[in-house]
């Protein structure tokens, strides 16, 4: 069977061609309601689905935002990415995703077939090192993208080319309030993950979080390097049991971990619970993120939460230059995060909340 064309759509409305392409293809210059709703009737029983490049040309836009993010099994990643896409959708755009597995040339080939479907905007989810040479190729083609009149957001730092608007969290300063909050609870023994080459994110949290220990005048046991996913942290699971089987300590208090994500601290968790480790009881385990897995693990995770729904919000206020639509009545949604002044910061920093829970609670004796 042939396919069903837009003249077929149009004689069988009884309107002209260019008067069926109007209604179908989102031009902003539409005929009467009647009309409308003819042209609509009729693509619906013989089943046409407008071109996207035609709607593109018709609107001056191609209604797609590509959202380019780490690893969407990151339960971090796959918040925002979920938040973004329901926020688009109800605002009548599409999202076209691809994730990187924090691989530069990944990245760039990423980039480079999102610019290729003629996206109306970017959001780089995740924090990079940006201005190095193995980056120059990220930072031409986001240039080259805003030049030509697209939207570039960063969500974790700077995408750091001059152009775009960024969300970034208080990443040290809400792991030094963790801390903090951990050494008031009783907490002495600790051990953080650091190393993690490549990631500002992870190495302003884990030094946030030295930094109050510091100056609470802790050094923290144990430094250990682990990648920032679900199997660094059991690696990192690995790493501790064999620090405690060999530690002479005869402190019987519980080795407080920090690892500067919920993925991270996740498999960590669960892991230390498969090797017979008792959690909280003889390893504590805090993370960074505030993602949902986080309050249904056993032990619920200790973690910063940050505003995911909100930071993914705000990214779609900017990439659509409107208040984002609510996901589920379709109407606009929430105000600006920061503030409703005409102008809006090209960089706004959002900061967590401490949420102490049972995965770092101290037992009557400490």
């Amino acid at each position: 069977m042939a396919a069903v064309r837009l003249s077929d759509v149009a004689q069988d409305a009884g309107v002209s061609l260019a008067t069926a392409s109007r209604v179908l293809n989102g031009s902003a210059r539409v005929p009467g309601k009647a009309v409308a709703e003819r042209v609509e009737a009729s693509a619906a029983k013989l089943g046409y689905v407008p071109n996207a490049q035609a709607q593109a040309l018709a609107r001056s836009r191609s209604g797609l935002i590509g959202l380019v993010v780490h690893d969407i099994a990151d339960p971090y990643f796959a918040t925002i990415a979920r938040e973004i896409q329901q926020q688009v959708f109800a605002s009548q755009s599409q999202v076209l995703l691809t994730q990187t597995d924090r691989e530069i040339d990944t990245e760039v080939r990423a980039l480079r077939s999102l610019i290729a479907q003629q996206v109306d905007a970017l959001v780089l989810v995740g924090s990079h090192r940006y201005g190095n040479d193995s980056d120059a190729a990220i930072s031409t083609l986001l240039e080259g993208f805003a030049r030509n009149g697209g939207k570039v957001v960063g969500m974790g730092q700077s995408v750091g080319v001059g152009v775009g608007r960024t969300i970034v969290p208080d990443n040290a300063a809400a792991a030094h309030e963790l801390a903090t909050a951990l050494i008031v609870e009783g907490h002495r023994r600790f051990a953080v993950v650091q190393g993690i080459s490549g990631i500002p994110s992870a190495a302003d949290r884990t030094g946030g979080f030295i930094a109050a220990l510091t100056e609470a005048g802790i050094e923290p046991e144990l430094s250990i390097e682990a990648g920032l996913t679900r199997d660094g942290g059991y690696e990192l699971a690995e790493a501790i049991e064999s620090h405690l089987s060999s530690a002479t300590s005869t402190d019987d208090a519980p080795l407080c971990v920090f690892a500067p994500a919920d993925v991270m601290a996740l498999g960590a968790l669960g892991e230390l619970r498969r090797r017979g480790i008792d959690v909280p009881g003889q390893v504590s385990v805090a993370g960074f993120g505030g993602v949902p897995d986080s309050a249904d693990s056993n032990p619920a995770l200790t973690t910063i939460a940050l505003p995911l729904h909100d930071m993914a919000r705000q990214a779609v206020q900017w990439v659509l230059g409107t208040p984002p639509a609510d996901a589920e009545t379709g109407t606009t949604g929430s105000e600006p995060m920061e503030s409703d002044a005409p102008e809006e910061p090209l960089e706004v920093h959002v900061r967590g909340d401490v949420l102490l829970r049972e995965s770092t609670a101290l037992t009557a004796k400490v």
